[in-house]
C-alpha cells in the first residue's frame, strides 16, 4: 500500500490482509479519541480495554461500509460507527446492576407521578417525601444512578462536539422521503419542548454539559455547587427529560 493510500478508507475493500491491518492501525487514534470522550461520561466501572475492542469493531465496520460517493467525511462517518459499536456492546453486556436500574426506574416514576399531580416540575423535598426518603438519601440515589441515566441519553444521540449528530444524516441516503423528513422535524421539536420544561438550573446544566462541553467540576463552579451536586442535578434533569420523551414518542 502506497503512502498516499495508507489513510484512504476507499482502498480497504481491495486491500490484502496486511494492508487492511495497516489501515486499521492508522485509524486507531480516532478510536481512542471517541473512547476517551465517551468514557468521561460513563461510570468508572466501565472497562476501557473493552471499549477500545468494541470501537475497533466499529472502525472495521465503517471501513467496510463507507461510501466514497457520500459527501460525509470518513472521520465523521467512522465516529458514528465506532460510538455505536461501543454502546451496542454495553447493551449486550447489560453492564448496569439490576439494583441500579431499579433505582433509576423508581426515581423516574416518582418525578413523573408528581409532575402529573402538580402540573409542574417536582421539588426535591416533594420527591423525597413521595419515596419515603430524606433529602440526603434522595441526593445519594441521584448520584448513584448518574452513569445509568447518562448512558441512556448517549444512546439517544446526545453527544459532545462533533459526536452530536443523528445516524440518518451520516448514512448513505436514498430517495427523498417526506414522511421521514416530517418525523425528523417532529423529533427535534419534541426534544426542544422537553428542554423547555426543565427548571432553569437543570436546563443550564444540560446546556453547559452537552452543548458547551464542560465537565461536572467546571459546571459546579459556574452554578456554585460541588461536582457531586452538579452530577445529581444532571441526573435529575435527565430523568425528567427521559420521562417526557418516553411519553411524547
Amino acid at each position: 500500500m502506497s503512502a498516499e493510500s495508507n489513510n484512504n478508507p476507499n482502498s480497504y475493500r481491495s486491500a490484502d490482509e496486511d494492508q487492511r491491518d495497516e489501515l486499521i492501525k492508522n485509524y486507531i487514534p480516532l478510536v481512542k479519541r471517541v473512547v476517551h470522550r465517551l468514557a468521561g461520561r460513563l461510570p468508572s466501572e466501565v472497562d476501557i480495554k473493552e471499549m477500545l475492542n468494541s470501537g475497533i469493531i466499529g472502525l472495521v465496520d465503517a471501513l467496510e461500509k463507507y461510501d466514497p460517493q457520500h459527501e460525509t467525511s470518513f472521520s465523521t462517518y467512522a465516529q458514528f460507527r465506532i460510538r455505536g459499536a461501543i454502546l451496542d456492546s454495553f447493551r449486550s453486556q447489560d453492564w448496569a446492576p439490576r439494583s441500579l436500574r431499579h433505582k433509576a426506574h423508581k426515581l423516574e416514576n416518582a418525578y413523573l407521578k408528581l409532575e402529573k399531580e402538580l402540573g409542574r416540575p417536582a421539588e426535591d423535598n416533594e420527591v423525597a417525601e413521595e419515596m419515603g426518603l430524606t433529602i440526603d438519601e434522595l441526593h445519594k440515589m441521584l448520584g448513584d444512578v448518574s452513569g445509568a441515566v447518562i448512558l441512556s441519553f448517549e444512546e439517544l444521540g446526545f453527544g459532545h462536539g462533533d459526536e452530536r449528530f443523528m445516524a440518518d444524516e451520516y448514512l448513505p441516503s436514498g430517495q427523498p422521503d417526506p414522511l421521514k423528513d416530517l418525523l425528523e422535524g417532529e423529533r427535534v421539536e419534541i426534544i426542544a419542548r422537553a428542554l423547555d420544561r426543565l427548571p432553569e438550573k437543570e436546563r443550564l446544566v444540560i446546556s453547559l454539559y452537552f452543548y458547551e462541553e464542560l465537565n461536572l467540576k467546571e459546571i459546579g463552579e459556574i452554578i456554585g455547587v460541588t461536582e457531586s451536586r452538579a452530577s445529581q442535578i444532571r441526573s435529575r434533569a435527565l430523568l425528567r427529560l427521559r420521562s417526557y420523551l418516553k411519553r411524547a414518542v
